[in-house]
């Protein structure tokens, strides 16, 4: 039969608390409000208690009773019985743990080098060129637009028509 916890009474805090003492009580279902009036002292100090690693993020057992008593009153099988069962119930395509994990193994080393395949692809595509910065801005201009003019004359046109649209306006000014 399952014990279960009492009402906590308010005791003298002992000169020493341990990690064992507060997880036994975890084990009966104490709770933390529950330790600071058994043990006498603060929720504070409750509080700091779990800060420890062992207790961090534990909480207390939920134990409901039941209304009866239950009982088990079958006969034990005899352990031929039971691989007698087991041997009926295995399916015969059923893998063995080795062969899963062996399975498995294959299926991660052909991802892995599906991976590095992608990666060495990406560094080709991202890697140094041959082409220097300057060597590609001289390619760029070169390109022509629909005029058939090569970008540098385009832009060179059109400085040329500011710097006279500038000059203009500086004969103007008063």
């Amino acid at each position: 039969m399952i014990k279960m916890r009492e009402n906590v009474t308010p005791g003298e805090t002992p000169e020493k608390i341990t990690v064992s003492m507060i997880d036994q009580d975890l084990k009966n279902g104490i709770s933390k409000p529950e330790m600071a009036i058994k043990y006498g002292i603060k929720p504070w100090e409750v509080d700091e208690m779990f800060k420890h690693p062992f207790l961090k993020g534990r909480r207390p057992s939920k134990k409901k009773p039941l209304s009866f008593i239950f009982e088990d009153d079958t006969e034990p099988l005899n352990s031929g019985d039971i691989a007698v069962e087991q041997a009926e119930e295995v399916d015969p395509n059923q893998i063995t743990l080795e062969q899963a994990i062996e399975e498995s193994t294959k299926e991660i080393e052909t991802a892995v080098n599906e991976l590095k395949d992608v990666n060495n692809a990406i560094v080709d595509m991202l890697g140094p060129t041959d082409e220097t910065p300057e060597k590609m801005v001289e390619d760029i201009l070169s390109m022509t637009n629909e005029n058939g003019q090569s970008l540098k004359e385009t832009f060179d046109k059109e400085l040329e028509e500011e710097e006279e649209l500038e000059m203009d306006d500086d004969e103007f000014e008063l």
